[in-house]
């Protein structure tokens, strides 16, 4: 509904169905977001909650009244800090802050101008975050200035040693100096946003005389969409895979009908618009998600196409998975998902045939489908528009997670040609790095609490800021663990963490990506807790396991490693317990192991 009607009523009716939704076994996350703003931002609810609906969140908003930022962020007993945010947002407009550079311009001396005001914005919300920080480990997105409204010295500003547009610059060049000294701070890009829908549409002149409101009611829903993003890396909701059709999508024309010489790919139009659309691909690729294709066609033809057309960026190897047949799309998307071992919801389908895009959809509801428009010059925008596969930060494991899927493979094929699965262990000759979380591992050490769902034993989501706040605390344990075998270096790809309590260690999370899943590494991670309590003069080393709909593959890892279950709760979750005297975890000898 959203997605073809974003309109005001639509935002309204979404968000009363949201209130009346029954809270006894809501499929919704509850989600705390607390608004802060210098200006009149309540008419943005509507369109928030209804957005958070559709990426799977129940928003529930706490925002005083405007103008109160430093009255909630420096009191320890505001309403902010009592309501406990998921994430909090400081939506600060330069009239408001910077008034020597928006409004009050041109009252400097002749001459002169304002001295000192990007400095005194530096100490001013350096001060302001820092105090937040201190006080919450929430996540705090915080807009920068959009250019001015008006430009007061007209076309001589861009003259001026330091007109507008150049202090403009120079605050959000501070604001970004710092966000960039403090743990999960982000800034929201609202000069970009402004910028791209346009300063006068963008704002309401009447309404923000009248009542303090700047933005026009149509734009509030593209301001939710931008904090969007923001919500679903946060709470591991980002895409993982893109699978893309092929005839019309990545080339224009039909292969098996026009045949190489007769696709439209190259530097004239609209070729031209198949090569950007296959650039902003590859650069989804180098961000580290997953490509796949899905396409009704021969193999031989497609194979023709990557192997010798001159202009084709994307190659064969960037895919991690192929389904070329006259198979409905429905069925390759189910294969793609067994074979990368992912769940449909984290999948992105993009096609230009709507007939596809609607089976899609009717069979498989959890995919987030695509439907490419008629103009190819439009493809690049419209899969880049809501932001589907981004994350709050790069790892050196994302930008190389294609070559990843590749090593996987031919990891795959070993398994297949060896005798017994102990042969196999031992052929991929691998080893294990388990180091303590530190700044340079923390935000993937984060982002893998975020993302992983499978081989993860409570699926609890964490912030840097709060994994950064366990790390000054004694009794906790957090270690990341990097695994490389004879194909390569898998990078990051687990996180345990764990916290002393009376006689024993207590295990808090335990997460594998599902790259390496399958080859004893959860093993080795309990035998390195299991060494750390009793280096800890402990006895004992418990677990707790929540069920989830997407963890199965984890729910036997304490029975299967001598645990005694404890109880089981009506909820399905259950506690576990290892006498540490009697039954230690041991590595596993075919690893090798490298501790930092």
């Amino acid at each position: 509904m959203l997605q073809d009607q974003p309109g005001l009523l639509n935002f309204r009716l979404l968000r009363q169905l949201v209130a009346g939704l029954p809270k006894e076994g809501a499929t919704l996350k509850p989600y705390r977001v607390a608004l802060l703003a210098t200006f009149s931002i309540e008419f943005i609810h509507d369109s928030l909650i209804a957005y958070g609906f559709v990426n799977g969140l129940q928003v529930e908003i706490y925002q005083p009244g405007f103008g109160m930022i430093n009255q909630e962020v420096l009191d320890a007993k505001s309403g902010l800090y009592a309501f406990a945010p998921d994430v909090t947002i400081l939506a600060i407009d330069g009239e408001d802050w910077l008034p020597e550079i928006y409004t009050d311009f041109m009252d400097a001396e002749p001459g002169g101008s304002p001295n000192g005001v990007v400095d005194r914005l530096q100490q001013q919300i350096g001060s302001l975050v820092g105090t937040f920080r201190s006080m919450s480990t929430a996540p705090l997105l915080v807009h920068n200035f959009a250019a001015p409204r008006l430009r007061r010295a007209g076309i001589a500003d861009l003259r001026l040693a330091e007109g507008q547009a150049a202090l403009v610059a120079s605050a959000n060049t501070a604001l970004g100096k710092v966000v960039a000294e403090l743990v999960d701070v982000h800034i929201v890009d609202y000069a970009a946003l402004v910028s791209h829908f346009g300063t006068q549409q963008w704002h309401d002149a009447r309404m923000r005389l009248y009542a303090k409101s700047p933005i026009a009611n149509g734009m509030l829903g593209n301001l939710s969409l931008e904090y969007m993003k923001y919500f679903r890396a946060l709470n591991g909701l980002a895409k993982k895979c893109l699978v893309l059709d092929l005839d019309n999508t990545l080339w224009g024309g039909v292969i098996g009908e026009d045949g190489i010489d007769g696709i439209q790919l190259g530097p004239n139009y609209p070729g031209s618009a198949f090569v950007e659309f296959q650039r902003v691909v590859l650069d989804l690729y180098k961000r580290g998600v997953i490509l796949a294709m899905a396409s009704k066609n021969n193999p031989a033809d497609v194979d023709v196409v990557f192997s010798n057309h001159s202009f084709m960026l994307l190659r064969k190897d960037h895919f991690a998975a192929t389904q070329v047949h006259w198979e409905a799309k429905s069925e390759s998307l189910k294969r793609i998902a067994k074979q990368l071992s992912i769940g449909l919801e984290h999948m992105v389908f993009a096609d230009d045939n709507p007939a596809e895009c609607e089976q899609v959809r009717r069979e498989l509801p959890m995919v987030t489908v695509i439907h490419l428009p008629r103009r190819p010059e439009l493809y690049a925008g419209t899969l880049s528009a809501e932001g589907l596969f981004d994350t709050l930060s790069l790892s050196d494991e994302d930008r190389r997670r294609g070559q990843m899927y590749q090593q996987r493979a031919q990891a795959e094929t070993l398994l297949s040609t060896s005798g017994n699965m102990e042969d196999y262990y031992r052929d991929l000759a691998m080893e294990i790095t388990i180091a303590s979380v530190d700044p340079s591992s923390l935000a993937r050490a984060a982002q893998l609490t975020q993302k992983t769902n499978q081989f993860n034993i409570s699926t609890i989501r964490y912030s840097e800021a709060e994994l950064s706040a366990r790390l000054t605390q004694p009794a906790w344990l957090a270690a990341t663990v990097g695994v490389s075998d004879r194909f390569g270096d898998n990078g990051i790809v687990g996180v345990m963490m764990a916290r002393t309590e009376d006689d024993g260690l207590n295990v808090d999370t335990l997460l594998l990506s599902c790259r390496v899943i399958g080859r004893t590494v959860e093993t080795a991670m309990l035998a390195h807790l299991s060494d750390a309590a009793q280096q800890r003069g402990l006895k004992k080393l418990r677990g707790r396991m929540v069920p989830t709909d997407k963890n199965v593959p984890v729910r036997d890892l304490f029975d299967k490693h001598g645990f005694s279950k404890l109880g089981e709760e009506a909820s399905g979750a259950s506690n576990w317990e290892l006498d540490l005297e009697k039954t230690p975890v041991q590595c596993p000898p075919w690893f090798k192991t490298s501790p930092r």
